[in-house]
Formats: structure tokens, sequence, C-alpha cells
């Protein structure tokens, strides 16, 4: 069948844990940018065509092509790996440290792809820099950024509340999203099962650090006010604190707790789990 049953498809997403917390911090970094990058470019044509058409939805309904894409070629998101190293975690497959290790290196590759994306868009929607107003597109990416940032900075705590709320809800879809690429053996039910989850996140307006990584570093480039405190403060903390707590908690602790009767658990200690190395070229 072209179908992983729910005990199976925990199994499954502790060997992804597993063999994650194995990746050298090369192969990391390196499916981190991709990932980070094809977001931002995913993004840009949601607010386009939101823009064009003046019909939000059908933005939300195109993004998550972008997202598809990542859980085919097996890059690495890091809140996808919320869930997914927690689940290895729980059939102790690997350890706290190796998981931290691994949501730090990707965060950064996922942020060092986002900002390549926006150092792109942003050249090209102000025309190399020569344009003296920014356009419709690079407008709304503005008022986006200022919206997840400034604006929740004059809101103060209850604003900063709201972001971890809008974080857990939107990382408990996208984790749901992952866990249905995995659930199917095909491309076309890979497709089809992460698509919805996905557009619903984006439809909800809920928060995804990744996402609010490109949209404040493309609002910043592209001359919006925001200064570093508003994005590292009140916008990656609070998000980044939701999507570990969607991830972690509402699917990855939920679904193995569950569903872990064929997962036998390894003894204390980790020594065999080791670090993939590149081979070396004599």
């Amino acid at each position: 069948m072209d179908y992983n049953a729910p005990p199976e498809l925990v199994a499954a997403a502790v060997k992804a844990g597993e063999n994650k917390a194995r990746l050298s911090v090369k192969n990391l970094l390196m499916r981190g940018f991709y990932s980070g990058t094809i977001l931002g470019i995913g993004i840009t044509l949601a607010v386009t065509t939101m823009v064009q058409t003046q019909i939000p939805v059908l933005g939300a309904i195109i993004f998550p092509w972008a997202f598809c894409s990542i859980v085919i070629f097996g890059m690495e998101l890091v809140t996808g790996n919320f869930a997914l190293m927690t689940t290895a975690m729980l059939a102790r497959r690997t350890n706290l440290t190796r998981s931290v290790r691994n949501w730090l290196w990707v965060y950064l590759g996922n942020f060092l792809g986002c900002a390549f994306a926006a150092f792109l868009i942003s050249f090209s929607l102000s025309n190399g820099g020569t344009l003296a107003e920014p356009n419709a597109v690079a407008e709304k990416l503005m008022a986006i950024a200022i919206a997840k940032s400034v604006a929740v900075r004059e809101m103060g705590a209850p604003g900063f509340m709201l972001f971890i709320v809008r974080g857990i809800l939107c990382n408990l879809l996208v984790c749901v999203a992952v866990l249905l690429g995995i659930a199917s053996k095909s491309v076309p039910g890979k497709i089809l099962g992460c698509w919805f989850p996905i557009a619903t996140f984006v439809a909800l307006g809920l928060e995804h650090i990744v996402v609010n990584m490109y949209f404040l570093n493309v609002g910043v480039m592209l001359g919006a006010p925001i200064s570093a405190i508003d994005i590292v403060f009140w916008d990656y903390l609070p998000v980044t604190i939701g999507n570990l707590i969607g991830g972690g908690l509402f699917v990855g602790c939920l679904f193995y707790m569950t569903h872990n009767q064929q997962i036998p658990l390894r003894p204390a200690g980790l020594d065999n789990v080791r670090e993939e190395r590149s081979p070396v070229v004599r």
C-alpha cells in the first residue's frame, strides 16, 4: 500500500530523527540553506499573487510547492525537526545535546538561505536599486515585516504572547504536513499530504520562524524601519518558542506517546550514534 500506518509512521519519524542526529555540520547548513532560500522565493510568489489578484487565499494555495520540495528532496527545516528530533529523543535514538546541535545549525542554515533570497528578491524588486519608490509587491513585503516586528513591540506583552500562540498553531500544522509527507510512499501522495496543512497556516496568518526570517530580512533590505531588537526579541524569540512547543510537544510527543508500540527503546548511552562524515578523496 502507498501508506504507512500510524505505528509505522512514528517509527519512520524516529528513524528520520536518528539520521538527522548523524548529519555533519556541512550538510545541516547546506540543506538548511536550500530550505530558507526556496521558502523565501515561495513567499514572494504568494505575496505577488495576493497583490495582483487581491485574493489573499490564492497566495496561501500557491505557497506550499516550496515546502513540498523540502520534504521530497530531504532538506532540513528547523520547524519540522522540532518534531522529528523529539520523537527520536523519546525513543532514546538520540539525546538532547545532539538535538539542540541539529536545531541550532539548521536554524542558522535556514537564516542564511532566507537572507540570500531576501538579497536577490530585494535587488530584483528595486530594479537593482534604481527605483525611487518601491513597487506594490515591495510595499506589501515591508508592511508584513513591520506587522511582524514593530507592531508586536507596540502591543507589548500581549503581542509577545500572541506570537507564541500563533507559533504553536503554525508548527502544529507544519509538523502534521511533515508526517503526512512521511505517511505516503509516493511523490503525488507526499505533495497532496503536505499541501493543505501548509496552505492552512498561511491562510490563517500564523507565525513560522523561517518564513518570518525571510519577511524581516527582505523588509529591512527594502527599507522598512525595523530595529534589531524588533526582529530578535519581538519576533524571532516568541515565534521560535511557539514553534518548538507546537512541533515538539503537540506533534512529536503526542504521536510518539500514542503510537510507539513497535519502537524498541535503545539502552542508555548513545556511543554507537556517529556523526556522518564526508568521504575523503585520496
